[in-house]
């Protein structure tokens, strides 16, 4: 008989240990969650100019001497309309492109598209509190010496912010505490 007594003892012993050294995911109370997120928008602006309404400045004549052209070449390549593009990239995202109309001399028209990227970073922090009421449920293992009688049972414990209910019973008595926070 002593010998299960003992076993039931340490049983209770084990799982009381179990329950007291358990990790806790909330040490301190308060848990806070950071989550950061990066949207990408893109516009696109499409302008288009006409030649008459753009400022210009000569600022050099070329004369090329090696090269000999009749007349008919000179007339011919004054009157084609030519145009002429660029692309300047500002970065990986980023991108003008630009398209200019050029006959006699004389700008027609201007194209402009920009493909622009413009990201927006948000970082969001989340706080979760600990909940103030918690209620638990356990188990309880008694033993009285003066009967030597070894009692189990169910225990509940209401624990609110800074003070604890707790109410046991058991098969050898019924128990009933209070614990308030020191500090």
């Amino acid at each position: 008989m002593t010998i299960i007594k003992n076993l039931l003892i340490l049983g209770l012993i084990l799982v009381l240990l179990f329950f007291v050294l358990a990790p806790n995911n909330e040490i301190g109370g308060t848990k806070i969650i950071t989550k950061t997120d990066t949207i990408t928008k893109t516009i696109s602006v499409y302008k288009y100019k006409k030649g008459d309404s753009i400022p210009f400045v000569v600022l050099d004549t070329i004369y090329q001497i090696d090269q000999v052209h009749d007349t008919a070449y000179i007339v011919n390549d004054y009157n084609k309309i030519k145009v002429y593009t660029d692309t300047l990239r500002i970065n990986t995202d980023n991108s003008v492109y630009i398209k200019d109309t050029i006959t006699q001399n004389r700008i027609l028209g201007r194209s402009f598209l920009a493909n622009l990227s413009q990201k927006t970073i948000t970082i969001t922090n989340d706080i979760y509190h600990k909940p103030k009421n918690e209620l638990f449920i356990g188990f309880v293992g008694d033993y009285q010496r003066y009967d030597q009688k070894i009692g189990i049972g169910l225990g509940l414990n209401y624990k609110k912010q800074n003070e604890s209910y707790i109410i046991n019973y058991t098969t050898n008595q019924i128990s009933v505490g209070i614990y308030k926070k020191l500090f």
